[in-house]
């Protein structure tokens, strides 16, 4: 599981490594996003009361191309970097968070440390905001809804507008 006990981490760090299903992991994730196991590697360390986590994920997801409406798998490899730091009661201050630059802090409570939502939102970013099947795909004739990928075009030239027939006429 992805769960650590905080316990193990002040002795020494700590790498996880799993390679299983999401649902078997704790992970909710829609069928299309996990096609085959996912691969999980993470590095876990503790330094006062921050616990630094990073690491990779990989999987295959089956997407829809953009421009022919094709499903098509695709391989992805996503990395993650993230702080943990227990809840205090409170709520971090402005300056806590800008102190922090770039890094991303979660904030948990308890003795557990549970990194599944990371590897959750990591898998979700590395959705690709256009999926292309490839990147020379034609996508689809606007006019006849043919797949340009598999044959040509046969639509019609559209009828000229007889508003621009007047243009044809000048002479420059």
């Amino acid at each position: 599981m992805l769960k650590v006990e905080l316990r193990s981490l002040e002795q020494e760090d700590l790498v996880l490594e799993e390679k299983d299903w999401a649902q078997a992991l704790g992970i909710e994730l829609t069928p299309e996003l996990c096609r085959d196991p996912l691969e999980i590697y993470c590095e876990l360390s503790k330094s006062g009361d921050l616990v630094s986590a990073k690491g990779w994920v990989r999987g295959k997801m089956l997407l829809l191309c953009d421009r022919c409406l094709k499903e098509f798998e695709s391989r992805f490899k996503s990395f993650f970097e993230v702080h943990y730091r227990p809840q205090c009661g409170s709520s971090p201050s402005e300056e806590e968070s800008l102190a922090e630059g770039d890094l991303e802090v979660v904030y948990f409570d308890g003795e557990m440390l549970d990194i599944a939502d990371q590897i959750r939102q990591t898998v979700l970013l590395s959705v690709p905001m256009r999926a292309l099947c490839r990147d020379d795909c034609k996508g689809l004739c606007g006019g006849c809804g043919r797949d340009l990928n598999m044959e040509s075009c046969r639509c019609q030239e559209p009828p000229a507008d007889p508003r621009w027939d007047a243009l044809k006429n000048l002479k420059f």
